[in-house]
C-alpha cells in the first residue's frame, strides 16, 4: 500500500463549472442589461467576462452575479479574479455552497487543510442531491493527503447523497483498497464498473484484486 500523496483531480473542475451554473439557472439573467463596456470584448470568452461584470454592476447584492462572473473569469484563465468573485459572493451569503465549493477547489493544492474546512463547510449547505460532488471533491483531497480512512466515509456520504455518480464508487474503492479492505474494494470496483464498463483502471484493479482472492 503506498502512501505517497497524488495530486488532487482536477476534472472535477471543468464539469463542476458546468453543473452549478445550470443548477444556478444563471444563463438569461444578464439579457436585459444595456450598460457598455468602455472597451469592446472581441472573444466569445471575454464577452462573456464582460456581461457578467456589466450583471454584478447591475445587481450589486446579487449572489448569483458574481458566482456567474467568478466562473467566467475562471473560464477566461482569470484565476486570482475568480477568487475575488466567489469571496465577494460569500461575503453576501455566508452559507452560499457553490462560492465555498469553488474556493475549496482553488485552494486546495496550496492549501489543502483550509480546502478541506470550505469543502466540508460546502457540503453542509448544499442540497440533496447537489452534495454529491462537494464530497467527490472532499475524498479525494483526504486520498491525497493520505487520509483514506477519512476520505471512505466522505465517499460513502456521497454514495447515500447520490448513488449512480460512478467517481464516488470508485473513490470508495481506492480508499478500501489502501486500508486493505480488499474484498469490500472489490465490491466497490465492480459497482463502478456497472457505470463505466471500459474503464481500464477499474478493469485492472478488478484483475488485480480478484487474482490476490486466489493466492
Amino acid at each position: 500500500m503506498s502512501s505517497r500523496a497524488e495530486p488532487v483531480p482536477r476534472r472535477l473542475v471543468a464539469g463542476v463549472l458546468v453543473l452549478t451554473l445550470v443548477v444556478l439557472g444563471l444563463g438569461g439573467a444578464i439579457v436585459a442589461i444595456k450598460l457598455r463596456p468602455a472597451t469592446v470584448p472581441t472573444t466569445a470568452i471575454d464577452r462573456n467576462v464582460e456581461q457578467w461584470r456589466r450583471a454584478v454592476l447591475a445587481n450589486p447584492q446579487d449572489e448569483g452575479a458574481r458566482i456567474g462572473l467568478g466562473f467566467a473569469l475562471l473560464d477566461a484563465g482569470r484565476t486570482g479574479e475568480a477568487r475575488a468573485a466567489f469571496e465577494e459572493a460569500l461575503e453576501l451569503n455566508e452559507k452560499s455552497w457553490i462560492a465555498l465549493f469553488q474556493l475549496g477547489l482553488l485552494d486546495a493544492e496550496e492549501d489543502p487543510e483550509g480546502a478541506l474546512d470550505l469543502l466540508a463547510r460546502a457540503a453542509s449547505e448544499a442540497p440533496a442531491g447537489d452534495r454529491t460532488l462537494v464530497l467527490i471533491a472532499q475524498g479525494d483531497l483526504l486520498m491525497a493527503q493520505g487520509d483514506p480512512e477519512g476520505a471512505r466515509g466522505v465517499y460513502e456520504a456521497a454514495i447515500a447523497d447520490t448513488p449512480f455518480i460512478i467517481d464516488s464508487h470508485l473513490g470508495l474503492a481506492r480508499a478500501l483498497e489502501a486500508l486493505g479492505e480488499e474484498e469490500a474494494a472489490l465490491d466497490e470496483y465492480r459497482e463502478a464498473a456497472r457505470f463505466d464498463p471500459d474503464n481500464q483502471e477499474i478493469a485492472d484493479a478488478i484483475t488485480r484484486l480478484k487474482g490476490k482472492g486466489k493466492d
